[in-house]
C-alpha cells in the first residue's frame, strides 16, 4: 500500500510521534510511506531512511483575512498537485480541520485516494460555528474515521460512526524502560504527577487533596514533571497550604517517564482528556494510579479497583482518599501495579501500529 500521513508539522507532539512510529513500522513491513506536511516537513523524531517526508512548505500566519485567504488557496493547490504527483492510495488526517482542507483540494478530483480521518483533539471543547460544521459536513463524507475513545466517538453522528474505528493510543516513547522496577523496590513515598500545568489539568485540586493526605503521611513528597500557563499560580497555592519542600516542580522534562518508573504512586487529576500519553506510560511502568473519571479517556485504560483507581472530577475529598488507600494498603497497590502492567500487552507498539493497518486495509477493500 502506499499510505500518506497528513498533519501540520512533524515536530514533538502526541500527534506528531504517532505518525512516525506508524511511518517506521509500515515501511517495515514493506508499504510506501509519505509524510505529508504544510511546513518544511523537518522532523523532532527518527524515521526510516525509506520514509519519504513531503513539506508543501505552505504554513505560516497571516496577517489579515485577505493573506489568510491566499494562504488557504496555495494550500489547496499544492494538495491537488502533491496528490496527482504521488497517487497515495489513502491518506490518514491527523486533524479534522485538515481533513476539510484535503477534502476541498481533492473536490471533484478523478481517481482521488481513499481518506480516513482522525479525531486527535478533544471535541467537546471545540468552537462552534461556521468552520466546526464545515468539518462536521466533510468528515461524514470521509471513507473511514479514527477515533482515540468509545466514549469520543458517541459524540459522532451514525452516519460517521458506523465508518469508523476506536484505536487508543500506544506505548510509542522510547523512554519506556524495557524492565519493570520490583514492588518492593520502588519508593513508597514518592508520587508523581506528569503533564501541563493549566486549567485542564486541574493541579489546584491535585494540591488541596494533597493538603488533606500529607496532614497524615508527611513523609510523602508530591513531584510534578510539566509547566504552563498556571504555573505561578499554582507554586502560590502550594506555598498557602504550607506544602514546602513536600511538593517539588521539575519543569517540562522529556525524560519524565524515567524519573517517575520506581515512583510509589501516580496521580491525574485532570477535567477532560482524550487518551492520556502520561497516564498510559505510568502504567506501563507498573505505578499505582490515581485518575479522574473524567471525558474521555482514562475509563479506557483504568479499570477501577483493578489497574488503578478512577475518582470524581474536582473531588478533593476522594483524591485524598485514594491516596491514603495507596499508602496505607499495600497489598491493594501491588494488585494495582500489576493490573497496569496489562498495558504493556494491549497498547504496545505493535499492537496498535498492527490495528491501525489493519483498519487501513479494510477501508481500501470497501465499496465507496
Amino acid at each position: 500500500m502506499k499510505i500518506a500521513f497528513f498533519y501540520g508539522n512533524l515536530m514533538r507532539g502526541g500527534a506528531q510521534r504517532v505518525m512516525c512510529v506508524l511511518a517506521n513500522k509500515f515501511v517495515e513491513w514493506g508499504d510506501e510511506i509519505i509524510l505529508l506536511t504544510l511546513d518544511m516537513g523537518e522532523s523532532g523524531y527518527p524515521l526510516d531512511p525509506r520514509v519519504k517526508v513531503c513539506g508543501l512548505n505552505v504554513a505560516g500566519d497571516s496577517k489579515n483575512k485577505l493573506e489568510s485567504v491566499g494562504r488557504l488557496l496555495k494550500t489547496l493547490v499544492a494538495l491537488r498537485r502533491w496528490h496527482g504527483e504521488e497517487r497515495p492510495d489513502v491518506v490518514v488526517c491527523f486533524s479534522t480541520h485538515l481533513n476539510l482542507q484535503l477534502m476541498a483540494a481533492l473536490w471533484a478530483c478523478p481517481n482521488r485516494c481513499r481518506i480516513i480521518a482522525s479525531e486527535r483533539a478533544n471535541p467537546s471543547v471545540r468552537k462552534t460555528g461556521l468552520l466546526s460544521n464545515l468539518e462536521r459536513k466533510t468528515s461524514e463524507r470521509v471513507d473511514g474515521f479514527i477515533f482515540q475513545t468509545e466514549r469520543v466517538s458517541r459524540l459522532f453522528s451514525e452516519k460517521i460512526r458506523s465508518k469508523g474505528r476506536v484505536i487508543h493510543n500506544g506505548l510509542f516513547s522510547e523512554e519506556i524502560p524495557e524492565t519493570v522496577t520490583d514492588f518492593d523496590q520502588r519508593d513508597r513515598n514518592k508520587i508523581c504527577a506528569v503533564g501541563r500545568i493549566d486549567e485542564q489539568k486541574a493541579y489546584d485540586t491535585m494540591l488541596n487533596a494533597f493538603a488533606i493526605f500529607h496532614s497524615s503521611h508527611p513523609e510523602h513528597v508530591l513531584n510534578i514533571y510539566g509547566d504552563g500557563i498556571d504555573e505561578e499560580s499554582i507554586k502560590a497555592l502550594a506555598e498557602k497550604l504550607e506544602l514546602g519542600e513536600s511538593v517539588i516542580f521539575h519543569g517540562n522534562r522529556p525524560d519524565a517517564v524515567n524519573l517517575i518508573k520506581d515512583a510509589g504512586m501516580f496521580v491525574m487529576t485532570s477535567r477532560y482528556e482524550g487518551m492520556p500519553n502520561a497516564l498510559l506510560e505510568a502504567m506501563a511502568c507498573g505505578i499505582p494510579c490515581i485518575c479522574t473519571d473524567c471525558d474521555f479517556g482514562p475509563a479506557e485504560l483504568i479499570e477501577d479497583g483493578v489497574s488503578g483507581l478512577l475518582v470524581p472530577v474536582d473531588d478533593v475529598q476522594s483524591i485524598a482518599a485514594a491516596m491514603t488507600r495507596i499508602a496505607d494498603e499495600p497489598g491493594l497497590a501491588q494488585r494495582l501495579s500489576q493490573g497496569a502492567l496489562e498495558v504493556r500487552q494491549t497498547h504496545s507498539r505493535e499492537e496498535i501500529c498492527r490495528q491501525y493497518h489493519s483498519y487501513i486495509e479494510q477501508v481500501l477493500n470497501s465499496q465507496r
